[in-house]
């Protein structure tokens, strides 16, 4: 209870705030009742851009490809630049919102983000920077995410989108984001050395590893951050287009074959809904509490305003196929991350979150891409 009164007060702050030169953030504070579980705005989340869009009790945050953090209070309500300098411009480094493009997360009323080596905090409006503490003392980058009041990260020399490359440290640390501790190292193997990626669920970490048979995409890892196990799960898992949801099953999308399901109890990978998409293409699936989304693109080269996205309910049956034609061909955009009732758009990643789909409208055929007002 005393948390949730102080996020209460902490975010009638951050509007006060804001509203010396972002006067369109201005909302009423949300109700006590309506705050979820402290793990909910902690545990990592998956999006399209990884790391990048958060959840907190005080509202939505993107830290976006132009460098900048945006702030907005339901996440499908104006996205304005998290800073309150009087006279700022908020187009130069000197700016708070500015962050030189980082992975964020939300712990304990702070926003942390990582810069280069160092994790930094800041408060809730964008005031306070102020360096937590180094990763480590050689010169090299890493590439993590931010999960339940630590950063995990692996030691690389270069990162990559959605994915990492370049790494001769097989080691997975993982650092607490609000003390001056050392990193701890959770697990040193090889397959390290070949991680596409890596999520957090709970007390578990999913390594996909990329596979040396061309039929198959990636093998699948599971490793428990209690017992300090590691398990391989299946050879057979689809990478960049997989979802894990919980502890007993795991959701993926194969490309032109489907939907797939993982069971960890029986160790079997199921087709569940075969789909066979025309041309090809390259196709993604995000899987939302209520809906599961499958975005297609078919254009070669890639090109980001043909992007058809088909909407299933967790049954897997179809119930809407809309085009998102609002990205600016080869600029990368598209969807971000869905809020309580709404499912957030970006035609341009460098920038702010522009559109969003009201969940209300799903199954109808009034489905239609909504603007985020300026």
């Amino acid at each position: 209870m005393t948390k949730k009164v102080s996020a209460l007060i902490i975010l009638i702050l951050v509007m006060a705030c804001l509203v010396s030169c972002n006067t369109g953030a201005v909302r009423e504070p949300v109700q006590s009742s309506v705050l979820k579980p402290e793990t909910y705005y902690t545990s990592f989340k998956i999006s399209a851009c990884f790391g990048r869009f958060i959840e907190t009790p005080y509202g939505s945050y993107f830290a976006s490809g132009n460098r900048y953090i945006y702030y907005s209070h339901k996440g499908n309500t104006k996205y304005v630049k998290l800073c309150n300098k009087p006279d700022c411009s908020h187009n130069s480094e000197d700016c708070n919102a500015f962050l030189k493009g980082s992975v964020i997360g939300y712990y304990d009323n702070k926003i942390y983000y990582r810069r280069f080596k160092h994790i930094y905090c800041m408060d809730m409006d964008g005031c306070n920077h102020k360096i937590v503490k180094a990763l480590y003392e050689e010169h090299c980058s890493n590439h993590g995410y931010f999960h339940n009041g630590y950063y995990y990260y692996i030691k690389t020399n270069f990162a990559e989108y959605n994915g990492v490359k370049g790494k001769d440290d097989p080691t997975l640390y993982r650092t607490k984001v609000d003390d001056k501790s050392e990193s701890e190292v959770l697990l040193t193997n090889d397959l390290i050395l070949q991680t596409d990626m890596f999520t957090m669920i709970g007390d578990n970490i999913y390594i996909s590893v990329r596979n040396s048979d061309p039929d198959k995409i990636s093998s699948l890892y599971s490793y428990s951050t209690v017992t300090e196990s590691l398990s391989k799960l299946t050879d057979d898992w689809s990478g960049l287009g997989s979802y894990l949801r919980d502890e007993n099953k795991g959701y993926c999308y194969v490309k032109n074959k489907g939907f797939y399901e993982y069971d960890f109890g029986t160790n079997e990978m199921s087709l569940v809904k075969p789909i066979e998409l025309e041309n090809g293409g390259i196709s993604g699936a995000f899987y939302l509490d209520d809906y599961i989304l499958l975005v297609h693109n078919n254009s070669v080269p890639f090109d980001y305003e043909n992007q058809v996205m088909c909407i299933y309910d967790r049954d897997y049956n179809l119930l809407n196929t809309i085009v998102f034609d609002k990205a600016n061909g080869k600029i990368p955009g598209g969807f971000l991350s869905d809020v309580d009732g709404y499912i957030i758009f970006s035609s341009n990643f460098r920038d702010k979150p522009d559109y969003y789909i009201d969940k209300s409208e799903i199954g109808t055929d009034n489905l239609q891409f909504h603007k985020i007002e300026d």
